[in-house]
C-alpha cells in the first residue's frame, strides 16, 4: 500500500495476526514521510522477500504467549544487520522489552501507540523525512501532518493488514541517578508487577508508588512502564 504523500520511506510489518498487521499499516500510511507499507504474515515469506530487497524499517509483532515474533526478529537482525528492526508488543510486557533490546532491536513500539508516536519511533532509527539513511547528522523528521485521518485503503501484501502501537526504546543518554525507592519500583515493573503489588511488597500506598513511577519516568525520559524498563536495561541499571 502507498501513502497519500510523497514520502520515500518503505516500511514492512510482520505479524502473524491479520488484525494487528492491518491496524499498524493503516496508521503508518498516514505518516507524511512513509511512501509504501508492505505487510507479511508468514516468516518464510518474509525471509524470502528479504533475500531480494529490504525495507527502510521492519516492524516485527510479538505475543506474550509465544516467541515466534522474537525468533523472527533475531533471525533478521543476524542475517540482515543493516535493516533497522522495531518490535511491536504489549505496553506492560517487560520480558519482551528486555529480549528485544538484547537481540539488537532498535526500539520497542506499543500496540496502543498513536500515529504520532509511531512516527517518532520511526524517526528514532535514523530515517530522514525523505526516508533515506541519515547523513552524519540526521535531520529531524517533520511530523506536522501526522494527525490526518487514517486512510482506509491499506492493501496488505501476502494477505494481511495492521494494528499498531509505538514507543521506542531510548538510546543511551547522560547518566541518571534513581533513588533507592525508584529503583525498587523500576525493578518491580521489570517483573511485570502492578503498582498495587509493588506497594504491598514495599509497605507503601499505591499512590506513593505512582509518585515514584512518575519521577523515574521523568528522569529516564520515558512515557510509560515499558519504555522505562527498556531504558533501565539499556543503561545497565538492571540485569
Amino acid at each position: 500500500m502507498r501513502g497519500p504523500g510523497h514520502g520515500a520511506t518503505t516500511v514492512w510489518v510482520y505479524d502473524e495476526r491479520r488484525r494487528v498487521r492491518d491496524d499498524v499499516a493503516a496508521r503508518l500510511v498516514a505518516l507524511p514521510f512513509v511512501g509504501r507499507v508492505e505487510v507479511v504474515g508468514d516468516a518464510a515469506a518474509l525471509v524470502q522477500r528479504l533475500a531480494t530487497r529490504q525495507p527502510d524499517v521492519l516492524l516485527v509483532g510479538t505475543q506474550r504467549a509465544v516467541d515466534t515474533g522474537l525468533t523472527v526478529a533475531t533471525q533478521v537482525i543476524r542475517t540482515h544487520p543493516t535493516v533497522p528492526v522495531l518490535v511491536l508488543g504489549a505496553p506492560d510486557d517487560a520480558e519482551t522489552v528486555r529480549a528485544a533490546v538484547a537481540v539488537g532491536a532498535r526500539g520497542y513500539l506499543r500496540w496502543d501507540a498513536s500515529a504520532l508516536e509511531m512516527g517518532l519511533g520511526l524517526s528514532r532509527v535514523g530515517l530522514r523525512a525523505d526516508g533515506r539513511p541519515p547523513q552524519p547528522a540526521p535531520a529531524p523528521v517533520p511530523l506536522n501532518s501526522v494527525g490526518a485521518p487514517v486512510p482506509a485503503w491499506a492493501t496488505p501484501l501476502n494477505g494481511a493488514g495492521p494494528r499498531v502501537v509505538s514507543t521506542p526504546v531510548r538510546e543511551a543518554a547522560p547518566a541518571v541517578t534513581l533513588s533507592m525507592r525508584e529503583m525498587q519500583v523500576l525493578t518491580g515493573m521489570s517483573q511485570g508487577k502492578s503498582n498495587a503489588q509493588i506497594g504491598r511488597e514495599l509497605y507503601l500506598s499505591e499512590d506513593t508508588i505512582k509518585t515514584h513511577a512518575r519521577r523515574l519516568f521523568r528522569k529516564l525520559g520515558a512515557k510509560d512502564r515499558a519504555e522505562a524498563v527498556a531504558t533501565g536495561f539499556r543503561r545497565g541499571m538492571m540485569s
